[in-house]
């Protein structure tokens, strides 16, 4: 909030860049209102699903902090205006006397329970309402640690000035009202420092939202560490690669310019000594062997020049480029053999079977009486062909 120049007096709410907020049309009507909180809604949903893994941590850590300052503002604003305390001197007990009313408070079964209110004016009046006929009673605290059940029983004994026996099983204290205890007024009975019954339970509202938030934010806290140190992480496999990457590029520059040295060489070899170089060596050709050997000498030269020039002028030869050529399947050649033929075996196969069913018809009955387990599979198929080509 901040004061307005034009009418002073006046406050305008300012927000964090300390500009006048503008201020926002009034609604007409239910369905107007739920258009506009549904537009809200989608527009932070919309937000929420841009950011990245870091940036959502980091809006929830926010929201978090927050909240634990206003539930802070609000636990600090519903304690009681009153400072003043009630002054405790309990009375001092013999060992004997301690252990007859420990004895006592165990055995007796008044008690006053403590829920999650925990301590307000009701409780305190319900213990002077027991020690009005017991000297002890029991108070069963529930839903609190061992270490809140002992600073409510301190708590307990200023407020109601009594005297704390015992702590039992973690959540069972054992009080004792005192020598000379006197009913006292009603406003000790329920004393203004403890806080009415609906202001109690606002009260532990609060307190466990705070401590849930406790719990909350530090492990958020740790997923942020968690996924700095997976980006470290990641960051560090990108550089290696990067540097590998590097590496590699460099070798291949350093491979390529030796290549390039190289073929420089090469051309800087001028024609004319290459020329030189190839009549040499024919004139020794000439002058060591016949003439079938120099027509050979003679070839070897043309190629050793053909080679040489295309290695300058950087063409293929006649040579590499018949290699280059797709070269077919060996079929021709496959053809150039002819199959070895026997004259006593038939041309085809089936005069071949009506030659054996022939034959079989003109033997004698024995042959047909064989058994057909003493026949092997080939016997077998041939006699089914040969029963076939009878039955055509």
């Amino acid at each position: 909030m901040a004061m307005d120049p034009q009418s002073p007096g006046a406050m305008v709410s300012v927000d964090d860049s300390g500009k006048p907020k503008v201020k926002r049309p009034k609604l007409k009507g239910k369905r107007a209102v739920t258009r506009f909180l549904k537009s809200l809604r989608w527009k932070k949903k919309k937000e929420l699903q841009r950011m990245t893994a870091e940036e959502k941590i980091l809006y929830k850590l926010k929201l978090a902090r927050k909240k634990e300052e206003r539930l802070l503002a609000a636990l600090k604003k519903i304690e009681p205006n009153d400072p003043s305390e009630p002054t405790h001197d309990p009375e001092v007990l013999t060992p004997e006397e301690h252990f007859y009313f420990l004895k006592m408070g165990q055995k007796s079964k008044n008690y006053v329970p403590v829920g999650r209110r925990g301590i307000y004016q009701g409780v305190i009046l319900n213990m002077h309402l027991h020690w009005k006929k017991h000297q002890t009673l029991q108070v069963i605290v529930k839903t609190f640690t061992p270490e809140e059940v002992k600073e409510i029983a301190s708590e307990l004994a200023i407020l109601s000035g009594g005297i704390v026996l015992s702590i039992q099983e973690g959540n069972t204290i054992i009080m004792y009202r005192g020598k000379n205890y006197a009913q006292p007024p009603p406003e000790i009975m329920s004393p203004k420092i403890a806080l009415p019954r609906k202001k109690a339970l606002d009260k532990s509202k609060y307190r466990d939202r705070l401590r849930a938030l406790r719990r909350y934010i530090p492990r958020l806290e740790q997923e942020l560490e968690d996924l700095h140190a997976q980006m470290k992480l990641s960051g560090g496999h990108r550089g290696q690669s990067a540097v590998k990457d590097v590496t590699f590029v460099s070798d291949c520059t350093n491979s390529m310019s030796a290549k390039n040295d190289s073929s420089s060489s090469i051309h800087k070899r001028s024609v004319s000594d290459l020329l030189s170089e190839n009549i040499e060596r024919s004139e020794m050709l000439e002058d060591g062997n016949t003439e079938d050997d120099d027509d050979s000498a003679s070839e070897s030269i043309t190629c050793s020049e053909s080679e040489d020039l295309s290695d300058i002028f950087e063409t293929d030869s006649e040579e590499q480029v018949e290699d280059t050529k797709e070269r077919p399947l060996y079929l021709d050649s496959l053809d150039k053999f002819l199959p070895e033929s026997n004259d006593n075996e038939p041309d085809d196969f089936e005069e071949h079977l009506r030659k054996i069913a022939s034959l079989s018809d003109k033997t004698d009955s024995p042959a047909k009486e064989l058994k057909i387990s003493e026949l092997d599979e080939i016997d077998k198929i041939f006699l089914r062909a040969s029963s076939l080509l009878k039955k055509r």
